[in-house]
């Protein structure tokens, strides 16, 4: 993965004209794009965006995928909206998609949760994470 990140970089610099000492942020910020560490996030935020909100758009294997914290609470909280995320132990655990979706959801502001529209919560989205 440090060779295609490299490689990428160094796509960036040449293609924009910029000197090694650019910070690599700069670099993607220039065409709106994503570093690859980001991009992953970014596509399972998507993915969950599709979840919450298309929900009918996703094969139908998706629609007991997660658990909602307000079926598995019987009372009222500040989080019930919130999907629930597992205990996990180890480093390998908190890598899984199973963890880091719910993870990474519930971290988002809610008022880009809210957001129904596709294109613009992918617009949202990649603002915040630049």
């Amino acid at each position: 993965m440090s060779k295609l990140l490299v490689l990428n970089n160094s796509l960036l610099r040449i293609l924009q004209h910029k000197s090694f000492k650019t910070h690599t942020i700069h670099l993607y910020n220039t065409y709106f794009t994503l570093p690859l560490q980001l991009l992953h996030t970014y596509q399972i935020l998507i993915f969950m965006h599709r979840y919450v909100h298309h929900r009918h758009e996703l094969p139908l294997i998706f629609s007991p995928y997660f658990e909602e914290k307000q079926f598995v609470r019987h009372h009222d909280t500040r989080y019930k909206h919130d999907f629930h995320t597992h205990f996990v132990q180890t480093e390998s655990g908190k890598r899984s998609i199973k963890y880091k979706r719910c993870k990474l959801w519930n971290n988002l502001p809610d008022d880009i949760k809210a957001i129904s529209s596709c294109h613009s919560f992918r617009f949202r989205l990649k603002k915040l994470l630049l």
